[in-house]
């Protein structure tokens, strides 16, 4: 479960937060299961942060750093992601319907069976992200990095790669729906 004292800091903002995670660099946040919902979190480092589960639904976390945290079935519908730094983290199941992942660095995120039904990633880059199962339907991509990234059993319906980088990228044999 949650961790009660890093759930109280952080609800006092990404101010206090990024200061209390400067003076303690060797801890891993334990933000599992955490309902953040709505909370206006721009610029907050939650690196490493373990949000397994949690409720960030219309959360503001735009340029936060989210390296290597843990998202594993986190809601993360229409939340502002815009320019976050998610390489490395964990995404698995995660519900991103609608997110805002515009400018969003999601290199070698694992986004397996993750929901991004209508999500915005234009000029996101997913060099190496793991997007197998993931269902993509209607997301924009303009503009967006898929350097060697597996779509053959992602759902691409309505996605239009006219404008995307695909760069060694496994696509799959069907044909893809404009």
């Amino acid at each position: 479960m949650v961790n009660a004292e890093h759930l109280a800091l952080l609800q006092q903002g990404a101010v206090i937060w990024n200061a209390w995670r400067e003076k303690h660099p060797e801890v891993q946040p334990d933000l599992r299961h955490a309902s953040l919902r709505g909370r206006h979190l721009q610029g907050v480092n939650l690196v490493e942060a373990d949000l397994r589960e949690a409720n960030l639904y219309e959360a503001d976390l735009s340029q936060a750093r989210l390296n290597r945290a843990n998202l594993n079935s986190a809601d993360l519908r229409k939340t502002n992601l815009k320019m976050a730094d998610l390489s490395g983290a964990n995404l698995t199941s995660a519900d991103l319907r609608k997110a805002n992942l515009s400018q969003a660095n999601l290199t070698q995120a694992n986004l397996t069976v993750a929901f991004l039904h209508q999500a915005n990633l234009q000029e996101a880059d997913l060099t190496q992200a793991k997007l197998q199962g993931t269902n993509l339907s209607a997301v924009k991509l303009k503009g967006a990095k898929l350097w060697q990234v597996n779509l053959k059993a992602a759902n691409l319906t309505g996605v239009d790669l006219a404008e995307v980088d695909l760069m060694d990228a496994i696509l799959p044999n069907d044909e893809i729906n404009d």
